[in-house]
């Protein structure tokens, strides 16, 4: 038998009423002051429960907020939307939400990308989850620390990256929720492990990152420098040692290939492929002493000999530049 796709099982929890969700978000645009359940009931010839039920539904989509205020012993409903409550909107929201919410409950392609958990050093406030990963914690615990600003799925789906990249390791305690509306809330994840030396080293790439944006971003302060400014500075210098020091140390069949790796991060093979296009490089490769290719990672990795011979002149000329 074939089953009916999740995202239509959960839209269809929408589509049984469409109209009681117009009728009540009307009601409330409608007034130029909060109403009671009792007013809208009278508004819209709905049953008490079915406008308690879009109330509920409305407030979950941001469009009502049930304020502070009392009329005799009931509570107010206000409309903070902004725009107009038509059928198709509180559709899609809802569509997307479910959506998002059933992604990330289920593995995705896109976090096993080389870079993946990079992009979610500099993602919108995704910064957050990382600094929060404690060991022990549920994913629901950790969107507790961090507050509303990021969706319960959206640290849901950092987790499965970091542990993708083995940043974290995570325990899955409960199966996919399916249809089940209630369940996508409760905990699906728990961190087991941290790795904390990774951790430190996606500190300091935020650090050199947020030194980098005060540059361009700010006017130089006479007195004052920014807290990862003197980390970016050595690093600059020891860039371009790095540079110096392995074109002057290699032999001509390599020069160029160096180039290309150092230069410009072409540290995976098929990059190399798509650069080269037509011409063989990896026949070529097969006459350097200082370079191989990782068969296991397609990492292009040079020998030890050589870079300890390339750390040695890089702190060379880095302290002379210094003294």
């Amino acid at each position: 038998m074939e089953k009916t796709p999740k995202t239509a099982q959960m839209a269809k929890f929408i589509e049984d009423e469409p109209s009681n969700y117009e009728k009540v978000a009307e009601a409330l645009q409608q007034r130029s002051t909060s109403a009671t359940i009792n007013e809208i009931v009278e508004t819209t010839s709905l049953s008490r429960s079915a406008v308690s039920r879009c109330l509920k539904m409305l407030r979950n989509e941001g469009l009502v907020v049930l304020t502070n205020e009392k009329r005799g012993r009931q509570s107010l409903y206000r409309w903070i939307g902004g725009i107009p409550a038509l059928e198709n909107e509180l559709l899609e929201a809802t569509n997307k939400h479910v959506s998002a919410s059933l992604l990330a409950e289920t593995y995705d392609a896109l976090v096993t990308d080389a870079f993946a958990l990079f992009s979610i050093l500099l993602e919108n406030n995704n910064w957050e989850v990382i600094t929060n990963l404690k060991e022990g914690l549920t994913d629901t615990e950790i969107h507790q620390r961090v507050g509303n600003d990021i969706p319960l799925d959206s640290i849901r789906r950092i987790l499965v990256t970091c542990d993708a990249h083995n940043l974290i390791k995570i325990n899955r305690i409960r199966e996919s929720a399916g249809a089940d509306f209630v369940r996508l809330f409760e905990p699906l994840f728990r961190v087991d492990f941290v790795n904390t030396d990774k951790l430190n080293d996606l500190i300091m790439l935020r650090g050199l990152a947020s030194a980098m944006r005060f540059e361009m971003d700010d006017e130089p302060k006479n007195g004052y420098i920014h807290p990862y400014a003197i980390l970016l500075n050595l690093t600059r210098s020891l860039y371009s040692s790095l540079q110096d020091t392995v074109l002057l140390t290699t032999d001509k069949n390599e020069q160029e290939l160096f180039a290309k790796i150092i230069a410009n991060v072409y540290d995976f093979a098929p990059d190399l492929d798509r650069v080269y296009r037509s011409e063989n490089w990896r026949q070529k490769l097969k006459y350097s002493k200082n370079i191989i290719i990782d068969e296991s990672s397609d990492h292009l990795l040079l020998t030890n000999d050589f870079t300890k011979k390339c750390e040695v002149n890089m702190i060379k000329q880095v302290s002379g530049n210094n003294e």
